[in-house]
């Protein structure tokens, strides 16, 4: 379950961010009101990289459970401290992509725009309800990554992992930060790379990891 946890993980992230990648001149598009924006809507976009994330919360989730039942009793607090920040994560994040799933997108196809505008990622983003339950949830993630990066310690992989794991950490707060305190676009840029290759990377690790312990449960790698 660890291993399989991680993978799907990386996937679901691989995913989201070519999804995302493709559909960001949408959601960066200037705003020109709610009326215009349901004129123009199109489902398939949105649905191509909210789908993943949808998902993405209960599998951090998971892969955490994975990792308390893995880790040595010493560190359990650790691991113990990665799932309870864990289960707000998956929580929040659902419920926020569920809602674009369903409220969001069945009142746009019928052109029912009443109080809907602050429920959009495109309209001034992250000023926006999505984007401030996003902060939360990814702020969230970071602290389960950040204490599970503390049960790592005796091989070169672990090592690896750690590092992968408190690179999520640090790049995704700046998604909570930010509607704090605006961050200049060249460094979210640059941040939403880097977080792509934590959140690509590490889970892939943490799979291996898993994998090869249950391979050679004695052995430290």
């Amino acid at each position: 379950m660890g291993a399989a946890s991680g993978l799907i993980l990386a996937i679901l992230n691989v995913w989201f961010f070519v999804a995302y990648i493709l559909n960001m001149p949408a959601l960066n598009a200037p705003w020109i009101g709610i009326e215009n924006y349901a004129a123009n809507f199109q489902p398939q976009p949105m649905l191509a990289w909210i789908i993943p994330c949808l998902f993405i919360g209960p599998t951090v989730l998971i892969l955490m459970c994975c990792l308390y039942f893995w880790t040595n009793k010493e560190k359990h607090l650790w691991s113990m401290l990665a799932v309870v920040f864990s289960i707000p994560t998956a929580a929040i994040l659902s419920l926020n992509y569920y809602i674009q799933m369903t409220v969001v997108r069945y009142n746009l196809a019928i052109g029912q725009t009443d109080g809907l505008s602050l429920l959009l990622y495109a309209n001034t983003y992250p000023f926006t309800i999505p984007g401030a339950m996003e902060a939360v949830g990814y702020g969230f993630m970071c602290l389960s990554f950040l204490f599970a990066s503390q049960i790592f310690s005796k091989s070169k992989l672990q090592k690896w992992v750690q590092w992968m794991f408190i690179g999520i950490a640090l790049t995704g707060s700046v998604i909570f930060i930010d509607p704090l305190f605006r961050i200049p676009m060249p460094v979210l840029l640059v941040d939403g790379l880097l977080s792509g290759i934590f959140l690509i990377l590490g889970p892939i690790l943490a799979a291996v990891l898993f994998f090869r312990s249950i391979k050679k449960p004695d052995a430290s790698f």
